[in-house]
């Protein structure tokens, strides 16, 4: 007896009473009982359900009831299920990162941080992301790397969806000091099994730019477009890895070409508290400044908590 908290790429997360959560492999259960809650349901033939999960006859199954069917369900076809609460806040999920080196010979310190969050109801996905690297000496404070990032996605179906962002975005090493973008679009949840999510996103993007010279570029617009894939391993070791890349298209600067990517390594060392190894890359065909560089990469080490 328990809380059924998770299921997620085969496997089960279960809280049970007066002891240690527990995680079991999908293929080992019988059934689930669960009566007391409303769970969403993602199956990997892209369905997706809101009901109550109570035991089905036949081994290996559930019966999912919603307020107008009920649903005879593989347990092995699920690939997400939580619960999916009426309070505001419960809906609200993250993690946040924090990573500091420091070097005594030449009196310098890096400093980085990262903030994932995400709020979902049945047809609505919001995410917020922001991140920011930071050079410290004994004389100076410098804002190297700046990334602020808000993103809605609309719901049309199980997979397609309709999306639209706005960012912020700092980069010395590319000569950006100040860049603000908005963006709409369109995407399709295309891969989602036991173990890998993909998601693939296209629309326009127009964004104002200045640069370390303090030249403006007025309203530029582009064509993007967006791959992210989640990978995940719930047994021991408990391992993530993120991997997205953006690309853009200028309309408005013949020949130019832009790419943003983000890879991270998540490795649970106890629960909720993870280390992370990222790495981050840019490029710019056409800088903004003119001594800017083209291509920018960095890793970034540090401790991430899930919220």
């Amino acid at each position: 007896m328990g809380e059924l908290k998770t299921i997620k790429l085969g496997v089960l997360n279960f809280d049970p009473e007066d002891a240690n959560d527990i995680t079991v492999q999908l293929i080992k259960l019988k059934t689930i009982s669960a009566s007391g809650v409303i769970f969403r349901v993602e199956t990997t033939a892209d369905q997706v359900y809101y009901g109550k999960i109570v035991p089905h006859v036949k081994t290996g199954y559930i019966t999912i009831l919603t307020t107008r069917d009920s649903i005879a369900l593989p347990i092995e076809k699920i690939s997400r299920l939580y619960p999916f609460k009426d309070n505001f806040l419960d809906r609200f999920s993250g993690n946040a990162g924090l990573g500091y080196t420091y070097t005594r010979s030449s009196n310098f310190g890096r400093l980085n941080f990262d903030l994932n969050a995400s709020y979902v109801t049945r047809k609505d996905e919001v995410t917020f992301y922001a991140s920011g690297i930071y050079s410290i000496t004994d004389t100076n404070f410098s804002r190297d790397q700046e990334d602020v990032n808000f993103k809605y996605n609309y719901y049309l179906g199980p997979t397609w969806f309709l999306t639209a962002f706005i960012s912020y975005q700092r980069n010395l090493e590319l000569g950006i000091k100040r860049r603000y973008q908005q963006g709409a679009g369109f995407g399709n949840k295309i891969i989602t099994t036991q173990h890998v999510y993909g998601w693939l996103r296209t629309g326009m993007a127009i964004n104002q730019q200045t640069s370390t010279d303090d030249v403006k570029s007025g309203t530029l617009a582009e064509i993007f477009g967006q791959l992210q894939f989640n990978f995940f391993r719930f047994t021991v070791p408990k391992i993530s890895l993120d991997f997205a890349q953006t690309f853009y298209y200028s309309l408005s600067q013949k020949g130019r070409f832009r790419n943003s990517g983000q890879t991270n390594l998540n490795w649970e060392l106890i629960s909720d508290f993870n280390l992370n190894l990222g790495f981050y890359n840019n490029y710019d065909s056409k800088p903004p400044a003119s001594a800017a560089s083209t291509f920018d990469f960095g890793i970034i080490f540090g401790l991430n908590y899930k919220f």
